[in-house]
């Protein structure tokens, strides 16, 4: 799936977010194309293109062409301010379709909805009721009963700004290994994270709000056959699918003979694909920021799967953008010549706005 779009400039910029863009691609697929010596290549190629473009137009631009990237050793170019311009322009438009790249599939394909706005604007979604329609006996002369609306309920999400605090080494630019890509690819890696911990935290809270009729503890084939029909049921029919990570999935599985005949292709993704007619779908985890060298504390519980209906009109979960791009200033309180300390800013939100019901089931902890 292609998941990212965004505007070129109509100048030099849009190769260099291109080539930006299929630097971080190949790490995310194609583990083998990267840090290869034609990957360096790239990575030279694209540094560049970079000086060459950040200097166009300033009292830098015959230097460069005489020397180089060379040039960015000078604290005179790095600090100049129509270079640092310059850069923040690209930075930005290399950040802004990388965000969209990194977001997990299957939140984006069966749980989360995304809206882009326009700065200031306030995104709106008007709630479809699940409840049929109530009818009604009637006698001649006998007046109907109330209007039955088919929308119930109008619920806001207001994006709130969020930023990243980071630096780029004006040396690592100078000697053509600044990767622009690695670079871009971690601060989109680091938001996607950030609205990943969100989507979860509102699926959640939105689990509670159904009660128990929507919430079973354990996998029998009772219990799972139950929890579907009744989620199918309050869905209009629609088919159900039950997502979890790999480990939560596993704890789904046949008895009997039929464990034994399946456990060679079980072991190979580590769960069924199919349960009692429900097709079962992972979620890559992720870690929660900050606890990569500490905690390790993985954002998705291994005791949860939810059982949603497929291809269902209201996603439960909403994700806001405001404005078309990311917004980069200058960190104000660093002023190293090495260094450029800049501040990432995107204006997202993200809610629970739930309209069809899904369920959840809770697994016995290991």
């Amino acid at each position: 799936m292609e998941m990212y779009t965004y505007a070129h400039r109509g100048d030099a910029s849009d190769g260099i977010a291109d080539g930006a863009l299929l630097l971080a691609k190949a790490q995310l697929g194609n583990p083998k194309d990267f840090r290869t010596e034609d990957y360096a290549a790239k990575v030279k190629s694209l540094d560049e293109a970079l000086g060459k473009y950040i200097t166009t137009n300033t009292p830098f631009q015959a230097d460069f062409e005489k020397n180089g990237l060379e040039i960015f050793k000078n604290p005179l170019v790095n600090q100049s301010l129509y270079v640092r311009e310059n850069f923040n322009a690209v930075v930005s438009q290399v950040v802004s379709p990388i965000v969209p790249l990194t977001v997990n599939n299957v939140f984006e394909r069966f749980l989360a909805e995304t809206k882009q706005i326009g700065y200031g604007e306030t995104a709106r979604f008007i709630i479809e009721s699940n409840d049929l329609f109530k009818v009604n006996s009637k006698g001649e002369g006998v007046r109907g009963g109330v209007a039955q609306p088919m929308y119930n309920n109008e619920l806001v999400v207001n994006p709130h700004p969020y930023e990243i605090s980071t630096s780029v080494d004006w040396y690592a630019l100078a000697a053509g290994v600044f990767d622009i890509g690695s670079f871009g690819l971690k601060i989109g890696r680091s938001f996607e994270s950030h609205i990943f911990l969100k989507i979860i935290a509102a699926m959640v809270s939105a689990t509670t709000q159904f009660g128990a009729n929507y919430t079973t503890n354990g996998v029998t084939p009772t219990l799972w056959g139950t929890l579907r029909e009744k989620v199918s049921a309050a869905n209009g029919g629609m088919q159900v699918i039950a997502i979890g990570t790999a480990v939560a999935l596993s704890h789904v599985s046949l008895e009997g003979n039929f464990q034994i005949q399946i456990g060679e292709e079980m072991n190979k993704v580590g769960y069924l694909n199919q349960y009692l007619g429900v097709p079962l779908i992972a979620i890559e985890n992720v870690l929660v920021p900050g606890t990569t060298n500490s905690s390790v504390t993985l954002a998705i519980s291994d005791q949860l799967i939810y059982m949603i209906p497929v291809a269902g009109a209201s996603k439960p979960v909403k994700i806001v953008f405001e404005g078309g791009q990311t917004t980069i200033s200058t960190d104000t309180t660093q002023r190293a010549d090495r260094q450029y300390a800049i501040k990432v800013e995107m204006r997202y939100g993200v809610s629970a706005i739930v309209g069809a019901k899904y369920g959840t089931i809770q697994l016995p902890a290991a």
